[in-house]
């Protein structure tokens, strides 16, 4: 059987087809074109046509980003608790988290929604039977949003609080103009965090706002199926990975694009050391993190504006104003690659840095205190120090080929202590096919990963095909 899997990305729309054959998937061909932003199906014909000229392709998988990812800004009430739930569910969703905002809303959040401009915003607070007063203060608060939007685009509620208030704030908040979507509660416990239903809602969401006016509703009807976002395809190679070929063991996936910068780890050490005190909810075995402002074309000034600290530290400063120029020509012609060496060497600088604060946000920390019995240390997040392997994908990861990511020293307070991995085999996804083969394992997940794992290089050993 032969599969044909496209993924309508923020600045490439890219395809691949492959070999079904029972418990083998075989990757045969790719092709790759600037993303037709009017139209999204021009790019993704041409694709079609260049890799299945005679219409061979038995089954058609499809993805996209071409947003860069729903923005989405989520409110809850205790930052550690409701907000790290809201996010949770966001992120593996396919969007990206634009703002946070925790106990009662103010006219200065409402200012700050307005300037973010979120697509979704996710409500969320209390568990279920508990506190009410901070979700109806919140609820209220943004039924005055309407009237300070000059446009006749608000942004889709989704309710993932206290059910006892689901009724009565849904109700609220259809009355004054919003798209509302009722999920079960992000938090019906306080040791007990259940995001599965909010992120469908927000899926939803997802399918309906980015297929519409952009031409994916037509390719939707030609093939019969409505495309995944991309970053839940590629959350689902990496729970595929996890799962079925546990011999690869504990890893890391970088997916650095145009837009935003993804990382995902899947295992890393769950429970607490000796003298380290647990804070928060548990982390998730299979997490993925965004960062919307972390991107290598679309988002590159912004990136600039948010790493430029790192940046000062790794690049010449009599380089700055050629670096200037080449991120102002990025941010006219995002499909840009860069020939000259001077060139060439800004852009490893920029995927340094947005690597670097990618990971150092994905991964959790140890904050040392002093307590009656000593030294001891207070874990916040997750703790992948003794993960093996890092997988580098996307645009530049891919195309790279002796480009290994570290993490950059820095001159972060010592009582702070970031717990990434410390030593470990960098793997590349040279055909660039991991995005797309994350669509695909939603149907055949071990065929998928183990497909994946096979098209996987090892940098260190100058490009041998890695194996289980």
């Amino acid at each position: 059987m032969i599969l044909l899997s496209i993924d309508i990305g923020s600045t490439y729309t890219k395809g691949a087809m492959f070999r079904l054959n029972g418990e083998k998937l075989e990757y045969l061909d790719r092709a790759v074109c600037p993303t037709t932003i009017a139209d999204l199906k021009i790019g993704f014909d041409w694709i079609k046509k260049k890799l299945d000229p005679k219409k061979t392709a038995e089954q058609i998988f499809f993805t996209s980003s071409a947003k860069g990812g729903l923005a989405i800004s989520a409110i809850g009430v205790v930052p550690d608790l409701t907000l790290m739930a809201a996010k949770s569910a966001a992120l593996s969703a396919g969007g990206k988290v634009v703002s946070v905002h925790a106990y009662k809303l103010t006219g200065e959040h409402l200012a700050e929604l307005l300037k973010k401009k979120p697509d979704i915003i996710l409500l969320a607070g209390g568990t279920d039977g508990g506190n009410e007063s901070y979700l109806l203060h919140n609820a209220e608060l943004l039924c005055h949003l309407p009237s300070m939007v000059n446009c006749d685009k608000l942004p889709t509620i989704v309710f993932a609080g206290n059910v006892a208030l689901k009724d009565v704030i849904c109700h609220r908040l259809s009355e004054a103009g919003f798209d509302v979507h009722p999920a079960p509660n992000l938090l019906p416990k306080i040791d007990q965090m259940e995001p599965e239903g909010a992120r469908e809602k927000i899926r939803n969401v997802f399918l309906r706002t980015i297929v519409f006016g952009k031409g994916l509703d037509a390719i939707q009807n030609e093939i019969g199926s409505e495309p995944m976002p991309t970053p839940l395809a590629v959350l689902l190679l990496v729970e595929a990975i996890h799962n079925e070929l546990p011999d690869f063991g504990d890893f890391m996936l970088l997916d650095m694009g145009g837009a935003t910068t993804d990382v995902y780890s899947a295992g890393g050490k769950l429970d607490a050391e000796a003298r380290v005190i647990m804070r928060g909810l548990a982390e998730p075995i299979i997490k993925r993190t965004v960062e919307g402002d972390l991107g290598m074309r679309v988002s590159a000034s912004t990136a600039v504006d948010s790493i430029g600290d790192t940046l000062s530290e790794i690049m010449d400063e009599n380089q700055r104003s050629s670096f200037s120029a080449f991120i102002g020509k990025l941010e006219s012609v995002p499909e840009y690659l860069p020939i000259d060496p001077e060139e060439i060497h800004f852009d490893r600088c920029l995927a340094s840095a947005c690597i670097h604060h990618a990971m150092q946000r994905h991964a959790g920390t140890w904050r040392r205190v002093f307590t009656a019995e000593g030294e001891a240390f207070v874990q916040q997040g997750k703790d992948l120090r003794q993960i093996s392997k890092i997988v580098g994908s996307g645009g530049f990861l891919s195309a790279m080929s002796d480009f290994v990511p570290i993490v950059i020293e820095n001159n972060r307070p010592s009582e702070i202590i970031s717990l990434n991995p410390r030593n470990y085999t960098y793997l590349r996804d040279y055909n660039y096919i991991l995005p797309l083969l994350g669509a695909v394992a939603s149907s055949y997940p071990k065929q998928a990963a183990r497909c994946a794992i096979e098209n996987l290089l090892l940098v260190e050993q100058g490009g041998t095909p890695n194996s289980l």
